[in-house]
């Protein structure tokens, strides 16, 4: 391996790790939102959808995922977002719906199947064994599918830190690194 192809996936390796930790701050601030909201309209003094966890579940997560597009948007992948809005909020949609099925399934299993319908089983059904899956699922699709576009940068923006893929489905290599 030569130096530069050295540096190359060096870079490419912190700017994967810095993305992964942003999209984690993002989630992790997501994820407040959404059980808290959840627990508020489900388990809460009101509980207004006491008794239907899978409406409430879906109430919580539609007002989380709005904050995660926006925060992901401007902050995350804000060197990597497309030009077509509208094609870009779809294909979140679409991430964010894959997810929110994930944990739809995760509660459905455990009240129907187990037979568990405690707060407690309802919490860990889905914010911990469906909200990890949804993750793991959202990540991946966000990486490679949903945030894929160039913006015109000015100078000083630095948000460009490693090798992005656009429409094209080619890697993008920083100038400071190529041959």
């Amino acid at each position: 391996m030569t130096r530069t192809s050295d540096n190359s996936l060096a870079q490419r390796l912190i700017a994967l790790i810095k993305e992964f930790m942003q999209f984690g701050m993002v989630g992790a601030a997501a994820y407040v939102i959404d059980v808290s909201l959840f627990n508020l309209v489900q388990h809460g003094p009101t509980g207004f959808l006491s008794g239907h966890p899978n409406s409430s579940q879906l109430l919580a997560s539609a007002i989380a995922t709005v904050f995660s597009w926006l925060a992901n948007r401007y902050w995350t992948y804000r060197g990597r977002t497309q030009k077509n809005v509208a094609r870009e909020a779809t294909l979140f949609v679409i991430a964010n719906l894959g997810g929110i099925a994930i944990t739809q399934f995760c509660l459905l299993f455990t009240h129907h199947v187990l037979g568990l319908t405690s707060p407690l089983a309802d919490n860990i059904a889905a914010y911990i064994v469906g909200f990890g899956l949804g993750t793991a699922f959202r990540f991946i699709f966000y990486h490679y599918i949903v945030f894929t576009g160039h913006k015109n940068r000015g100078a000083g923006d630095d948000a460009d830190s490693g090798d992005h893929t656009g429409d094209d489905a080619e890697p993008r290599v920083p100038a400071a690194v190529r041959p």
